[in-house]
């Protein structure tokens, strides 16, 4: 299945010039929120900072290393289902625990994220 198209595509680009320590605070700030550098970009430069901010909390180092590795494992279930699709082979039989092994880890981190005083 195709990604739907978004209503307004973002189709233009305004390149800056930033100083390495200006890049690097940047990063850094974006990496606190839980953002990419470009996206916390963005919404400095459309004054949504503060709405973004307020969505996502400071990520401690452990949630950074969780969501890091979710990252990891969803990007591996991609090419590993496009390779399925592609050829029509079967999943692999041990996908299904893989799964629901992925779904507790989520759900645990949903939780402790919710509730941080039940660690």
């Amino acid at each position: 299945m195709a990604r739907p198209r978004k209503s307004e595509p973002r189709c233009a680009q305004l390149n800056l010039s930033l100083t390495l320590g200006e890049l690097a605070s940047i990063k850094r700030r974006a990496e606190a929120v839980g953002m990419r550098p470009v996206h916390f970009g963005r919404a400095l430069l459309l004054n949504q900072a503060g709405k973004a901010a307020a969505k996502i909390e400071p990520a401690s180092n452990r949630d950074r290393m969780i969501y890091g590795q979710l990252v990891r494992l969803g990007n591996n279930l991609n090419q590993m289902l496009r390779h399925l699709h592609r050829t029509g082979d079967p999943p692999p039989a041990d996908l299904e625990p893989l799964l629901s092994d992925i779904r507790q880890v989520i759900s645990r981190y949903r939780d402790d994220r919710q509730n941080p005083l039940a660690r």
